[in-house]
């Protein structure tokens, strides 16, 4: 029987490298504690969740480095330990008790303070779900991170390069790559957001980063080039948040964008695939004949859960990657604080993760016609009429936005953006149409 060492209380003070951290909380949690959804009121911040996210971010930036899963995982084992040898980096947190909620009301109720069809519902649905019905942890909860490695180049090279990469791109809980759980710490961010991208530059040379454009390894890693600010005056974090994941909302779900006016027909391929996997449909929704199979909004991370409301003949369905439960999004959405004096000091983010896509996808329940061979990004999701795909690279037309949507196309299909069907494509097409930078 194997014995899991256990990892040490603390470092030898002779030895010890350790530097602490105050973080403050800026937008909801949701979730973060040892039950999947929910949170424990005397212990929020849980160290192993961070423990977790800071093990993400370092492979993120400086596991970008390495070209094998093997070489990452040598290296992680002797920063962050394994299931067979103690971790020589030691968390801890401190945290005043926080009884302050954003509350859960009722499943046809504006929940948590935001507008039923609000831009954060969108993010907070599955809070808000049947089976859910969760109260979220308030912004402004304030702890303290303390973090210590006895080896003092992985300390200043490794360990806070992960915690930089975290509190300012990531977060804690659940839904953090649409921006709940996100965190600020002053000594940490960015000046301001005119200073950003030098900022970011000056990290890459600090943490001696090696982030290649389109480099796709066996795991998602930063991409080293300047991440989209809105254009327009910085605001408050909670505005910042709504205006990170709006273009991300219209995009896939807007009147207009992604689907007819009121209650309509989503433009996407998505609803007519799965009608014709399970060979059946409601009234009036036969599928368009047009519309090419596929789940181009895969490629947004999984699982996606497909309810037709108001189409009861319609099939339900979960779409996840083959032989997985989920995939997570390689778009990251959220406002980014600076050190800027004030109130409006945030703007919102979005980074797009250099990551794979999944190599296959499977409908649960099975449907009547197996969807193999189904695509994810394909040509023909960019020519049929009111594609949001073809919709939002056709509007590309500058320079910047022509390199910019290039850097994406060339990484996944290697054509030119107007003949390309990536929604990931597309939607950077969109952002750009939209005054972002």
């Amino acid at each position: 029987m194997r014995e899991i060492k256990k990892a040490p209380e603390s470092i030898p003070a002779e030895t010890e490298k350790c530097k602490g951290f105050n973080i403050v909380l800026i937008t909801p949690m949701y979730g973060g504690g040892a039950i999947a959804g929910l949170n424990a009121p005397d212990f929020p911040i849980r160290p192993t969740s961070i423990r977790g996210q800071l093990r993400f971010w370092w492979r993120a930036t400086r596991g970008a480095a390495f070209s094998t899963s093997d070489e990452l995982f040598k290296k992680e084992k002797e920063i962050w330990g394994s299931v067979d040898e103690p971790s020589n980096t030691i968390v801890k947190v401190e945290t005043p008790l926080w009884s302050q909620k954003r509350k859960y009301v009722g499943l046809k109720d504006d929940n948590y303070e935001f507008k039923r069809f609000g831009d954060e519902a969108y993010v907070l649905f599955s809070a808000a779900a049947k089976t859910n019905q969760h109260d979220l942890v308030r912004e402004g909860l304030e702890f303290k991170l303390s973090i210590s490695n006895k080896n003092k180049e992985v300390f200043e090279e490794d360990v806070l390069c992960a915690v930089w990469a975290w509190v300012n791109f990531g977060g804690i809980g659940a839904r953090t790559r649409r921006g709940c759980g996100a965190l600020y710490c002053k000594e940490l961010a960015p000046e301001s957001a005119e200073n950003f991208h030098d900022w970011f530059k000056g990290k890459i040379e600090l943490y001696k980063l090696n982030l290649s454009l389109g480099t796709l390894r066996g795991w998602p890693t930063l991409p080293n080039l300047p991440q989209i600010l809105k254009k327009g005056q910085p605001t408050n974090a909670l505005t910042a948040w709504k205006n990170a994941i709006k273009p991300m909302r219209d995009f896939r779900q807007g009147e207009g964008i992604g689907r007819n006016a009121g209650p309509g027909r989503s433009f996407w391929p998505e609803p007519d695939t799965i009608r014709n996997a399970f060979g059946f449909y409601s009234t009036g929704h036969k599928p368009d004949p047009l519309m090419p199979n596929g789940f181009p909004r895969a490629a947004f991370g999984l699982p996606i859960i497909f309810e037709f409301y108001g189409s009861p003949g319609d099939p339900d369905s979960e779409l996840c990657p083959q032989g997985a439960k989920r995939m997570g999004s390689p778009v990251i959405l959220r406002p980014l604080k600076t050190k800027t004096s004030g109130a409006k000091n945030s703007v919102p983010l979005a980074i797009f993760l250099n990551a794979s896509l999944p190599c296959g996808l499977e409908l649960n329940p099975n449907p009547t016609n197996p969807i193999t061979g189904v695509e994810i990004i394909d040509p023909a999701f960019s020519g049929y009429p009111n594609s949001p795909i073809g919709n939002a690279l056709s509007a590309h037309n500058t320079a910047a936005s022509r390199a910019f949507t290039d850097y994406f196309t060339s990484k996944y299909l290697g054509s030119t953006p107007s003949k390309n069907g990536n929604a990931l494509d597309a939607f950077a097409a969109y952002l750009i149409k939209e005054g972002w930078r």
